[in-house]
């Protein structure tokens, strides 16, 4: 891990995470488990969620527009009472209770006063908002008590503002990071993460770009004495193609990954997208929540980006995926009914929030006592699988017949139905996603020989181009360092 995924830890967090280079975080464990039985292990998936529109930058014309943009912004998060927002969030972990949980968009906001318009980098250092520290204290109070196992630093990105007619500099850092819960039976014995290659670029005047980064985290633990890798990332929001080889880059560090493995994530991406980074990743993982839920739409996104909206959610993009003897029993979305709203006071205002803009994923898990390279019962997915690739070629994944068949045999008929279904449904000709120019990647990977593993598909008809508004606080950042550097050098 390098120093760039590690600085944002808080002093508290460093001193409840470890300061060792892997972690070697240490929850109370047993010895080898019974290869007879399964154990049982509880996970989640959650975007926090900014609180506030970036996209507002794309209209900025002017530097003095840009100032009061990012100072409009900033009091939008503070409007957005992170506080009272990750209190939200921790209660419905305390309540849920799971074991590991990825979390994305955990994001630290610094100011410099008085501001240097960003000339001399990244140096704004007075922290504003830390969601993470505010997230995990509010844990400690809820008695549920969670460790920092890991952070993946990905975006960080410093600009001008006017705040109360004061101009200072705001410094926006995104991350994602793992929890694992004091009291679980959980040992996590390495850690890793990763940046994708492949990435969004914004042109920055005449010779310049903007590299607007994503990546993943991975660790490496014990369950009651079983094994599991688990892998938390988020994917890019505003491009289609960038988001679709970042997900071939995924599968590539997936499949060198041996044994049991969970992807928790926001994928900006689901079975309502044909041919996209969800169906990449779910040719050679499985579902959970179409293996516990089939009859619930499980929709995760979106509410409005300031978190003060009525609109319904109407797409699933946040996601737990598994493979080699791991088997979901049991899933449920936390965060998504208006029971979840909070009722808090910001600056003498009354104000009603959702906790988030996208809803969380709680999965219930059985971690097998074998390892399947072909059909795998536990998962009721077919491991047979075709794909081409290659620059500029296709990344795709197709079920047979004769595979449709195997999954029926190799679980329940309704797990089987959906296979059957997808299998007829997933011609790449048919999606409007575009699937060119992706190749796999060379990004670094965690562990050693790839395994066989489950296949799963999706059988829903509906269709989109693009995915506007998922995880906004990524997505952004490039496009105002461009409008940034294009008005410094007009010099208006």
């Amino acid at each position: 891990m390098s120093p760039r995924d590690t600085f944002a830890l808080s002093r508290r967090s460093v001193l409840r995470a470890g300061a060792a280079t892997g972690l070697g975080l240490t929850v109370p464990s047993v010895g080898a488990a019974d290869q007879s039985r399964s154990t049982e292990l509880t996970v989640a998936t959650r975007n926090l969620g900014l609180g506030a529109n970036l996209f507002a930058l794309f209209l900025v014309e002017s530097s003095d527009e840009l100032a009061r943009t990012i100072g409009d912004l900033y009091m939008d998060i503070e409007r957005s009472a992170p506080s009272a927002r990750m209190r939200a969030i921790a209660d419905e972990l305390a309540r849920t209770r799971p074991d590991v949980v990825g979390v994305q968009e955990a994001a630290l906001i610094r100011t410099e006063a008085p501001g240097d318009g960003g000339e001399d980098g990244l140096d704004a250092e007075a922290v504003s908002f830390d969601f993470l520290d505010e997230l995990t204290d509010a844990l400690d109070e809820t008695g549920a008590p969670y460790e920092v196992a890991q952070v993946k630093t990905t975006a960080d990105a410093e600009f001008p503002g006017l705040v109360d007619d004061e101009r200072i500099d705001v410094r926006l850092t995104d991350r994602d990071v793992f929890l694992v819960r004091s009291d679980a039976d959980v040992t996590v014995s390495d850690s890793s993460a990763g940046t994708f290659d492949e990435a969004l670029e914004i042109p920055v005047g005449d010779d310049r770009t903007f590299r607007v980064e994503r990546g993943y985290g991975v660790i490496s633990a014990t369950a009651d004495g079983r094994d599991f890798t688990a892998v938390n990332t988020h994917l890019e929001a505003s491009s289609e193609s960038v988001r679709g080889s970042q997900a071939d880059e995924l599968a590539s560090v997936l499949d060198d990954i041996d044994g049991r493995t969970v992807l928790l994530g926001d994928l900006n991406d689901g079975p309502a997208y044909k041919n996209g980074a969800y169906e990449t990743l779910t040719s050679n993982l499985a579902d959970a929540w179409k293996q516990a839920r089939s009859d619930a739409d499980g929709f995760t996104c979106c509410r409005s980006a300031t978190l003060d909206g009525e609109e319904s959610m109407a797409k699933r993009v946040d996601h737990v995926l598994v493979r080699s003897g791991v088997a979901a029993t049991d899933a449920k979305l936390i965060g998504a009914g208006a029971e979840s709203r909070l009722h808090t006071t910001v600056n003498g205002s009354s104000r009603t929030l959702w906790p988030s803009d996208h809803a969380g994923v709680v999965a219930t898990l059985e971690l097998g006592s074998g390892v399947s390279s072909a059909a795998n019962t536990e998962t009721g997915a077919v491991a047979e699988t075709t794909a081409t690739g290659g620059n500029g070629g296709d990344s795709t994944a197709t079920l047979s017949d004769e595979d449709a068949s195997t999954a029926e045999d190799a679980s329940t008929a309704e797990d089987a139905s959906t296979a059957e279904d997808a299998s007829t449904a997933e011609d790449p000709s048919n999606g409007p996603h575009s699937t060119t120019n992706r190749s796999p990647s060379s990004a670094s990977s965690p562990s050693s020989s790839p395994s066989a593993s489950p296949a799963s598909s999706s059988d829903e008809s509906e269709t989109a181009t693009e995915s506007p508004g998922f995880g906004p606080l990524v997505g952004a950042l490039g496009a105002l360092a461009g409008v940034a550097e294009r008005l410094r050098r007009r010099g208006d």
